[in-house]
């Protein structure tokens, strides 16, 4: 890993989004919560969002507007638009998506019931086929959780899972 002292730092809170125009390292953690980055290294900006339900639609009805990047759907949206607003073009954006474990709980009872972070993962996949956004690299899946560390700069994601107790 570069040394990555020299840059400003950002913890990204569950249900939150970030769009980096100036060179951030950005760190969270994911279980069945999905992120996902959006980069156009020629132009050093980034965006990163980690969305933990798949669907925005039955929040919809709620007297408020739902936080938006709690919903894979609609982060996806503010991070898309947020790059075409800074003139990325489509073609430039380099996409990598992380999380959506399943099991956590440790059971497959339960993993099967709810399998949220499957449900992330599709709905992150749906999203992007629609917009025809390919995705570059993933690493997602799995039972264990995730800590990710992203350069909003380059798109460089480095990745270390996580035990059953939540440590590296």
């Amino acid at each position: 890993m570069q040394d990555l002292d020299q840059y400003p730092k950002v913890f990204l809170q569950t249900g939150d989004c970030f769009l980096g125009v100036r060179p951030t390292l950005v760190t969270t953690v994911l279980g069945s919560c999905v992120a996902v980055t959006m980069c156009d290294p020629t132009r050093g900006i980034g965006a990163i969002c980690h969305a933990f339900l798949p669907d925005s639609a039955s929040f919809k009805h709620a007297t408020r507007e739902p936080q938006v990047c709690r919903f894979v759907d609609t982060a996806l949206e503010n991070l898309y638009s947020s790059m075409l607003k800074l003139k990325v073009p489509q073609n430039n954006l380099v996409v990598k998506v992380f999380g959506g474990a399943s099991g956590l709980m440790g059971g497959t009872e339960r993993t099967n019931l709810y399998d949220i972070g499957g449900r992330n993962l599709r709905a992150v996949r749906q999203w992007l086929m629609t917009h025809s956004v390919p995705i570059t690299k993933a690493q997602v899946g799995g039972s264990q959780g995730r800590k990710l560390h992203f350069l909003t700069h380059t798109g460089d994601v480095w990745v270390k899972l996580l035990n059953r107790s939540g440590r590296e």
